[in-house]
């Protein structure tokens, strides 16, 4: 007895069509979508042994946000994005499994821009050079 989904279907790869039997579990494949930078997820089990940030606290690439223990081995985590801490989903001595959200990030602060001088109208600019050339 034949499946409707056994017969011969179109697949393209690299520009080139083919006629095959797609099998089930290729069927479900879902597609590729990335790491959202903003979520620090656990790359290992193991077990939290210090937070060192808070909420709120501003953090950057060269912060380390936790040390994780795993396999005796202690694992600094750092952010692969500068922002703030949002959220901590997990507490010091927690065990983590592979995959985990550890924290979210948010978007960094704006800074405040240094406030510069107001730049003098080209008007003025020109009287004082007339008055150190005539001074010659």
């Amino acid at each position: 007895m034949k499946d409707e989904n056994d017969e011969l279907q179109t697949f393209s790869y690299e520009g080139t069509n083919y006629k095959t039997m797609l099998t089930p579990k290729f069927r479900q494949h879902q597609p590729y979508t990335p790491d959202d930078p903003n979520k620090v997820i656990s790359q290992m089990p193991g077990t939290l042994l210090k937070i060192l940030v808070k909420e709120g606290q501003q953090v950057n690439p060269t912060k380390c946000l936790f040390i994780l223990e795993a396999m005796k081995m202690k694992n600094k985590v750092y952010a692969s994005i500068p922002g703030y801490i949002s959220k901590i989903h997990v507490s010091e001595g927690q065990i983590v499994t592979k995959g985990q959200l550890l924290l979210e990030l948010g978007e960094p602060e704006k800074s405040s821009k240094k406030h510069k001088a107001p730049k003098e109208p080209k008007e003025r600019k020109e009287r004082k050079r007339k008055k150190l050339n005539t001074s010659d």
